[in-house]
Parts: structure tokens; sequence; C-alpha cells
């Protein structure tokens, strides 16, 4: 019987629903083919998985969608060959079906889509969504008209990006759900499709030999995994036995975010929150039997995972895995300067104005009128003011609102992130006319920029020289300053130190290395730690420089090119720590401020234990 079954070649295996797919082709017994490109299989992260599906049973092809010949060739050896290839690529398997086409023995083609049915509700698709919607449309007119046999695949809501936070998917989201707060998206009444990976992976083989899905789109609907938010919510709720506090963003505030974010994965997110979310696009219509099936109506013995039992392994991972935040010990202050901050809602700054705030500083931060009323940050914004940070009202860009922010403060404290640090050259150009600022702490907080800088490469180091740029002008214009570098280093004692610096003759000039004696480790150490607290040995992967330097020559996504460029210049370089502080120009805060009580990183890790 097993001989009978079609064989499948699936291409983007190692994606995040690729190798879903291919466990359930193995498990359901059919010869399965994976494309794989030659250096893939040297990849630290992805290699590991093609061992794992070799393993199985798997036949690895090497080519790439770039290579027609290695298209073709793969294509004439299986039946069935199924894309799951990112959004990256979605327009170059226009080159898949000219070698399918050339084939010309593929008996069913299903493209990379797992989403929503695109046929349907496309008007309502807005932003980055709305290209890659119309990408994968221009891919399914063509494959009909070449003839290819095919069925197009729509999953709906991955369970496993949207259900961990409890749909809190918006930029700075929650990796876990909500315990206290809640953001509910438009009025919460929209319904919403969810369905697990595995199950998608089974859903999708089941129907590569069924006729009834021959020329038609799958859609997967589990009847007990179609919620609205308020709905899920409700579900939490009960689960975890506590109301949330709930806070409503309308369809305007998302739109507004949309048009205004800077950060295209960030307009993505907030797109793909009103499709979903808002709009109802997933389940507001019914499925034409000419043209679409329902997986579960097809295939009843599927034991899918609800969404139910899924949020019970999300509560008990949480209970788990309970995250606590280590703060430091209030200080008391008889003197304190006025203090201004930029970027105060960022993952430093807000820890920066906290400690300001405890110190008994006045504390004001610099804001645009438009995050004001951003559902995500007009929290954070609540908060300050409540503790008694006086907003003030300006841009980076609004050189008159620099200046008269700057004239009435002290110090000036730039948490900005890095696609704005050239920006700070318009915030200097303030406090020199200003010319009333004792200190400018511009935004650093990493490493020492000017020593590390040799050792990096790809985006860190164009990040790492802009950063030097900047302190080359601040000394240039005799602006008085401090510059920050961190080792590990908890952010609330990276707000605590960085607040004690501003006061002290000896930070002046200077950069203050923030290295707590306790918290520098090598890779080794760190793990030997981690082995220890849970009583098990893990499995050791070493990942070579060169292998990390092919990643980041290789990767197409600009945002893994900074990661892995990171990794190099910290954990194989360790150019954090492979210096003394030259005391001309550096001092070290755990020895100025010994009476700041740290949390270590021992301690840090006892909080997943």
């Amino acid at each position: 019987m097993a001989d009978q079954k079609s064989k499948i070649l699936v291409i983007g295996a190692t994606g995040s629903v690729g190798k879903f797919i291919v466990e359930a082709s193995v498990k359901e017994g059919h010869p399965t083919f994976v494309l794989v490109r030659e250096s893939t299989i040297s990849d630290p992260i992805k290699g590991k998985l093609i061992e794992d599906f070799r393993n199985s049973g798997v036949a690895l092809l090497y080519g790439d969608l770039n290579d027609h010949e290695s298209l073709v060739k793969a294509a004439k050896q299986v039946d069935v060959v199924i894309s799951t290839v990112g959004i990256s690529q979605i327009a170059d398997q226009v080159k898949l079906i000219a070698a399918i086409k050339e084939a010309g023995n593929i008996k069913r083609f299903l493209p990379s889509e797992f989403a929503s049915d695109l046929d349907y509700g496309h008007d309502n698709v807005v932003g980055p969504l709305k290209a890659i919607s119309e990408e994968k449309i221009q891919i399914r007119r063509l494959i009909e008209a070449q003839g290819i046999p095919y069925t197009y695949v729509a999953s709906y809501c991955f369970a496993g990006f949207h259900l961990p936070s409890l749909a809190q998917i918006q930029p700075g989201g929650l990796p876990s759900p909500p315990r206290d707060k809640v953001f509910i998206w438009g009025d919460g009444t929209s319904k919403v499709i969810f369905c697990v990976e595995e199950d998608i992976g089974t859903y999708t083989i089941k129907a590569v030999d069924d006729p009834r899905t021959l020329n038609k789109t799958l859609c997967l609907r589990p009847p007990n995994n179609i919620y609205s938010m308020n709905e899920l919510v409700a579900l939490w709720e009960k689960k975890i036995g506590k109301t949330l506090e709930k806070t409503y963003v309308t369809e305007e505030e998302i739109l507004k975010n949309i048009q205004e974010d800077s950060i295209p994965g960030n307009k993505y997110l907030w797109a793909l929150v009103l499709l979903v979310y808002v709009k109802g696009h997933l389940a507001d219509y019914k499925i034409d039997p000419s043209s679409g099936v329902e997986a579960s109506q097809l295939y009843p013995e599927v034991k899918y995972t609800t969404v139910e039992v899924y949020l019970d392994h999300c509560r008990n991972d949480r209970n788990k895995h309970h995250i606590r935040h280590l703060g430091p010990t209030h200080q008391t202050v008889r003197k304190a300067r006025s203090r201004l901050f930029t970027q105060l809602t960022g993952s430093i700054g807000k820890f920066v104005v906290e400690a300001s705030v405890k110190k008994g500083h006045p504390t004001f931060a610099l804001v645009r009128e438009s995050t004001i009323s951003c559902p995500i940050k007009e929290k954070l914004i609540e908060d300050f003011r409540n503790s008694g940070v006086a907003l003030l009202y300006g841009d980076l860009n609004d050189q008159e609102s620099l200046v008269k922010a700057a004239k009435q403060v002290d110090v000036i404290i730039s948490t900005v992130g890095t696609l704005q640090v050239a920006d700070q050259v318009k915030l200097i150009a303030a406090i020199k006319e200003a010319g009333n600022i004792k200190i400018f702490l511009p935004s650093e907080f990493c490493s020492d920029v000017e020593y590390c800088v040799s050792n990096a490469v790809g985006p860190v180091k164009a990040t790492f020289e802009e950063k030097i740029q900047i302190q080359r002008v601040i000394e240039a214009q005799g602006i008085p300053y401090t510059y920050g570098q961190v080792i590990f280093c908890v952010e609330e004692d990276i707000g605590t130190y960085t607040i004690k610096a501003v006061d002290v003759p000896r930070t002046l000039n200077k950069t203050l290395c923030l290295r707590p004696p306790n918290n520098t480790y090598s890779m080794n150490e760190l793990v030997a730690l981690w082995e220890k607290k849970i009583g098990n040995t893990l499995e050791k992967t070493y990942v070579t420089e060169e292998e990390i330097l092919k990643n980041i020559q290789e990767d197409s996504i600009p945002w893994k090119k900074f990661l892995w460029a990171l990794i190099l210049l910290i954990y194989v370089k360790g150019d954090l720590a492979n210096y003394k502080i030259d005391p001309s120009p550096g001092v070290e805060a755990s020895q100025l401020y010994p009476d700041v009580k740290y949390t270590t990183v021992e301690e840090y890790l006892d909080q997943f234990a």
C-alpha cells in the first residue's frame, strides 16, 4: 500500500511550517524528498533539522529556486511538489512553476500560501500584507494558466504565532499570555480561525492524493478553533481564574500605526492585526463548494489540537517558568538635577526613566503627540505621568522643540534605537544652541564601540560607526558627556547605574563600563551553570566563526544578518570583556557604586530553572 502513495517533494522544508509537513509526509508513509542548498547542510540551526529528516528516511535533493536545472531534475523524481517558502520568495515560485511545467509529470502542486483564502476579501488587505497577497494571487493565476494540477491550502492563523501571547502580536508583544492586562483589537467580536502547525502538516499531506481537493482550496477551519478576541480572552480568564484589564484599540488607531510606524516589520504586524482581528477576514465568508473544501469535514479522523488544549499548555508552561524582574533598591538623594529622556518607551529607556524618578530627580520625557494616543505606548506614558514625569512634546526632526526642551533641564539621556542613532546629530545641535546642558549621554548601552568596531562586521559595524561619529561630534562641540558600555546586566540595573553617573564628576567625559564582576561568563561557563541548575547535560553543537560569517553573508533578511553579526562580535570575538579599562577614558560602574545590589546572572537564571 505504501508504494502506491505519491512521492512528495517539499521546498522550504526548514521553515516555520515546512518541517511539520515533512514530518506528516513521513508519518503517512510517503516517499519524502526535500530540496536544500548545499550550504544549508552546514548551517548550525538548519543542519540539525536536516539531519533529523535524513534519519527519518527523507531523501535530500540539492538545488535552489535560482537553479532551473536542479528544479527540473528534482521535479522529475516525484509526483507532488509542496512549496513552503517564506514571504521573501513568494514571487520566485514562478521559477518553480516553469520547472514543473517542463518536467511534465507533477500530479499536484501546492504553492506556499498557508494563510487566508486569497480570493476572498483581498480588498480588506492593507500595507505590506497587500503586496504579499497580490504576489500570491499572481502565483495562483500563473499555475492555473499553465494547466498545472493544484491544491491551495488556507490554514489561517498559526497557533504557534498567535496563541502563546493571546493574540498580543503587535510590535513589542508578549512571549506568553498576559496575566494582568490585555489589548482587544477593534470591538473584539470578529471571528478568527486558529490551527496548530502539526495539524496543518497532517491536513496538507492528507489532501495530496485526495481527488476531492484537486484544483480546489483546502480550508482548515477546525470547528472548535474559531473564536472572537472577546471569547479567546474570556477562555483564558477562566483558565487562570482572573479577570484581565482590557484596553480596546480602534480600527482608526491601528490604521494610524500602519501609516506612521517607520519600521517595515512593525507595519506588517499592525496590518495583520487589522486584517485578522478587526476586519475578521478569515472567517467572514462561506466556503464555495465549487472552489473550496473544509479539511475537518473531509478528514474527521484527524484529532486536531483545540485552542482550549493549546492554552492549557501555555498556562502550565507559564506557571512553571514564571519570570520575575529583580530591580535595584531605592536610593535616597539630597540633591538632584533635572533630566530629559528621548525614546523613553524603548527597551532600555523606560528603566532609565524609572531609576531617575526613584532617585528623586525632576524627570522629563520628550514624546511626540501621536505617541500619546498609541495604544501600546500610552499606558506606559500614563504610568510615567502618574509617577511625576513631566511630558515635553517634540521630535528629533523638530529643532525648535529640542532646544526648548533642552533649556528646561540639566542632563539629557538619549536611548533611541539603532535606526535613529545618526539622527542624534540634530539633538547635539539643539544641545549646543541651548548652551546649558551639564552632561549628555548619547544612545550607546552596548560595547565600547570605539574599541570593538575593528572586529565588528555587517550591520553591527555600520551601527558602531554611526555611534563613533556621534561621539566625535559631541567631543568636537565641547559638550560634556558620559558614554555607557554594558556586559551581562539586567535592564533595571542599567537604569540605576546610568542615573548614578550623571551627578558624579568621576564619569564626566568618560565611558561608564557596566561590568558587574559576578556577571562575566564565557559561553561554556554560562551553559555549565544552566546545566547545574536544571540537573541535565545538554547536547552541544559548536558553531564555527566561518559558519557564522557565512550566515552573515548569505542570509537575505536584514535583522537576521544583524543577529549573526552580534553573535560573532560578542560570543566568538569576545569583544565586550577582552580588554582592560583604561582609567583615562573609562571607569567601571560596580567599583564606583558598590552600594548597588545588582542582579547576578545566577539569580537571573534561577527565574527560568
